[in-house]
């Protein structure tokens, strides 16, 4: 079970740079990459700067991560197959 928490919070970092190619192809604005760079990115780093971080870090990283992953999913949901 444990290292399935850690491949759902390694894709969760690159939600980020996934969001980026989906702003430069128009689907979402540019400002969506760069809010979730900022809202993971320095809570992922946050249990390595602080010195008795606690549970809520882990907490907050996962609720941002899966912001993020229904987000993409609810982007997936309006498109229409080509063909």
């Amino acid at each position: 079970m444990l290292w399935v928490v850690g491949v759902v919070f390694s894709a969760g970092l690159l939600a980020p740079l996934l969001f980026l190619g989906a702003a430069r192809k128009g689907i979402v604005p540019r400002t969506v990459p760069a809010g979730y760079a900022v809202a993971i990115y320095p809570i992922a780093l946050g249990r390595q700067w602080l010195p008795d971080p606690g549970d809520w870090i882990s907490w907050t990283l996962a609720a941002v991560v899966l912001t993020a992953a229904v987000h993409a999913v609810l982007l997936d949901t309006g498109r229409t197959p080509g063909g």
